[in-house]
């Protein structure tokens, strides 16, 4: 694994306000979302990445976790 990307967005169809992030490293286990709206919920998912050959091979999605923010 080279990485990973966090994806959230406002509904389950990662349709409206999709935003992604991506983090570098095999070190890295978790990583802060900046930006969130407070008492709103955003749907989340995850997926790895490797690097080889200088192309990037990415895993399918997880399932999508409904969270809500403080």
């Amino acid at each position: 694994m080279s990485g990973y990307q966090v994806q959230y967005a406002t509904n389950n169809s990662f349709t409206s306000n999709k935003k992604t992030v991506t983090v570098k490293g095999k070190s890295n286990d978790s990583t802060k979302v900046q930006g969130l709206k407070s008492k709103k919920t955003y749907f989340v998912r995850v997926r790895t990445y490797k690097t080889a050959n200088g192309k990037k091979y990415y895993s399918s999605w997880s399932a999508a976790k409904k969270v809500t923010t403080k």
